[in-house]
């Protein structure tokens, strides 16, 4: 396998991994220059043709999330009849690891882990995606503290009972009571995954442990966990009590979703163990210092008493030695009593302060101007940003000027500034195939310039900036040069041809000097014979002439079967068009140009491309022809949802 080329495209590096389904590699992608993983999928499930098609649907699930916290699914593919998924390769550790070697966590970083973690469920959990399969071992955390959860969907085409063969150890100890069972598992279960991987972290062992896997299950659905703190007694109480909530075996009556949970977690007196600490010592202190001065003051009175027997009317000079230092403890316990009167209070009920703005400073600026407020701040995550300089605050949360308790946590996103690739050349290629390739390679689009030249085809591009092999930010505009002959090429509003005579449309075409594209044959119990059923691009897009239009026309009512006597297959209207809503959520923040391409019978195509506001949210409805047709969506230039029209 070392060596060899996936796709024309991915060349296996190395082997990184080996887990119960699938083996894994780094790779190179000789298109965009960068380090990608590639999972291929075990030789046992090869050739279960129903395992195979599972995970197709779930691996092109899977690549609809588009999240920093989520590893990215790139591509999806075949060697050898065997699938195999193209994923983000993360520099780091994975989280099982990092507990081999630290043992129990501080509470500070579990928290902050276990909020990453909650941001992606939240956001696959939007998308219908139950994971199933949360653990350590699927928690990467790169070096920068930024976590990446792994196999989203992936997970999920795994039907099988922890009574079969194959089944891993790993996955049974962070199993729900309901997926113990075998009953249909929801983003419920996610979260009391999430609630044992969060105990195993605070306590360095995971809850519940035996000599089985039925053992282990029938634990999860039976015992109640130890406590935390009686494990660990650095854990705060807060954590604690949200650690047993998620572990609850009713689902009922666990946190009902991942921004819940996260909420509470952020609301988590950090310094709540630390104060237990030095309360505990402090009443331990107070209780010896009280118990002393007891014993004093008895042996003091019983030898003033024995004394005024002896000698009536004389006071023992061993007892006036004494009273000074009676006196200088109870002193100093009065002392403490009103020092706790007063700073418990604020320990206990702190004040609302309003959060500052800190977008856009420095992380040092960032964390002092919060500390000024009386507030800490934490990093939750760094990602790449192309206008955000590095080291600098994209966003906060809570948002600027909402109201916090003091000595509360303020979450910052911080830049790492943009990603650098090297810039694939699309020159020779048409106007519109440039136009995907740059797409879907990750760029934005900049204003197309028109080159009066007879060297080259019409809308063809001559020339493009940046220039192919510059290393360059994803993301970038890239200005491409297109030839228009030597004279302005016109352009023409496409009429609507559906439903017209195909003899008539071609005559069209030709009048308005377009180029005729496929053209189709499809049986149709609707529109007549040799009329126009569909047209690519649709009526009334723009195009310049010498432009290519696909049509697909009917040949009627079938006779039988979708092939005729020669051979020629067919398309049917009959299932074959479908619908695809998406909600597309544009990040805070600048301006970002989104694109939405089709791939289907037709190929890939743009069907909307435009600008939109920060923040702001729509939703869109596509077309797509066939049983493969995809949908993508592009945020500033990245992938944010590549899913089917048919799921």
């Amino acid at each position: 396998m070392i060596g060899s080329i996936l796709s024309n495209r991915y060349e296996i590096v190395e082997k990184i991994g080996d887990g119960g389904m699938a083996l894994v590699y780094s790779a190179k992608d000789t298109l965009l220059n960068r380090l990608v993983a590639v999972k291929i999928l075990r030789e046992q499930y090869a050739n279960d043709s129903e395992f195979i098609d599972r995970f197709y649907r779930e691996a092109q699930a899977a690549a609809s999330l588009s999240h920093p916290n989520v590893v990215t699914v790139y591509d999806v593919g075949t060697v050898e009849k065997t699938p195999f998924i193209v994923m983000e390769y993360v520099h780091g550790q994975n989280l099982s690891e990092i507990i081999k070697e630290q043992g129990q966590l501080n509470p500070a970083d579990v928290v902050k882990v276990s909020i990453q973690i909650c941001s992606a469920l939240a956001h696959a959990h939007r998308h219908n995606i139950v994971h199933r399969d949360i653990k350590p071992h699927n928690i990467l955390i790169t070096k920068d503290g930024q976590v990446k959860v792994t196999d989203f969907g992936i997970a999920a085409i795994s039907s099988m009972s922890i009574t079969q063969t194959g089944v891993v150890l790993g996955s049974v100890l962070y199993f729900s009571p309901e997926q113990a069972r075998g009953n249909k598992v929801d983003h419920l279960s996610d979260l009391y995954s999430l609630g044992v991987v969060m105990y195993e972290m605070l306590c360095g062992r995971v809850p519940f442990r035996a000599e089985t896997p039925i053992s282990i299950a029938l634990k999860h659905i039976q015992d109640q966990p130890v406590p935390p703190t009686r494990v660990n007694p650095r854990v705060p109480p807060q954590l604690e009590k949200i650690v047993l909530k998620l572990l609850a075996k009713r689902p009922e009556e666990r946190f009902q979703s991942a921004l819940e949970l996260s909420t509470a977690l952020e609301k988590v007196d950090l310094g709540a163990a630390v104060d237990a600490d030095v309360e505990q010592t402090q009443k331990l202190t107070i209780d010896v210092s009280e118990r002393l001065d007891e014993q004093k003051l008895e042996e003091g009175e019983a030898e003033l008493s024995a004394v005024s027997r002896k000698k009536p009317g004389k006071r023992s000079k061993k007892a006036r030695s004494r009273a000074p230092i009676v006196l200088l403890l109870l002193l100093l316990f009065a002392g403490l009593v009103f020092g706790l009167m007063v700073f418990i209070p604020e320990l206990l009920f702190p004040d609302d302060v309003p959060v500052p703005n800190v977008v856009g400073l420095s992380v040092e600026e960032a964390e002092r101007i919060l500390a000024e407020s009386k507030l800490k701040m934490a990093v939750e995550i760094e990602v790449f940003d192309n206008e955000v300089p590095e080291g600098h605050v994209i966003s906060q949360e809570p948002k600027a000027y909402r109201m916090k308790k003091e000595n509360q946590v303020v979450f910052v996103r911080v830049s790492k500034g943009p990603e650098f690739v090297y810039m694939p050349s699309v020159i020779g290629l048409s106007h519109r195939e440039a136009q995907l390739a740059l797409t879907q390679a990750g760029f934005t689009l900049g204003e197309a310039k028109f080159v009066q030249t007879g060297e080259h085809p019409v809308n063809t591009v001559v020339d493009q900036e940046p220039q192919p092999d510059e290393y360059v930010a994803l993301g970038s505009p890239v200005v491409l040069m297109v030839s228009q002959g030597l004279d302005t090429i016109p352009v023409v509003v496409l009429p609507n041809f559906r439903g017209q005579e195909l003899d008539a449309v071609r005559q069209q075409l030709a009048e308005l000097g377009l180029k005729e594209g496929k053209l189709i044959p499809e049986f149709s119990t609707m529109i007549p014979k040799d009329h126009v059923v569909e047209q690519n691009p649709p009526p009334f897009a723009e195009v310049e002439v010498g432009w290519e239009v696909d049509l697909v026309y009917s040949e009627g009512s079938p006779a039988s079967g979708r092939s005729d006597a020669e051979g020629v297959q067919r398309w049917t209207t009959n299932g074959d068009w479908h619908f695809k809503q998406v909600r597309i959520d544009v990040p805070e923040g600048r301006d970002q140009e989104i694109a939405i391409i089709v791939v289907d019978d037709f190929g890939a195509r743009e069907v909307y491309r435009q600008v939109h506001a920060g923040g702001s949210s729509f939703d869109f409805t596509a077309q797509g022809r066939g049983d493969q047709a995809r949908i993508q969506v592009y945020i500033g230039g990245r992938l944010f949802i590549d899913r089917d029209f048919v799921e």
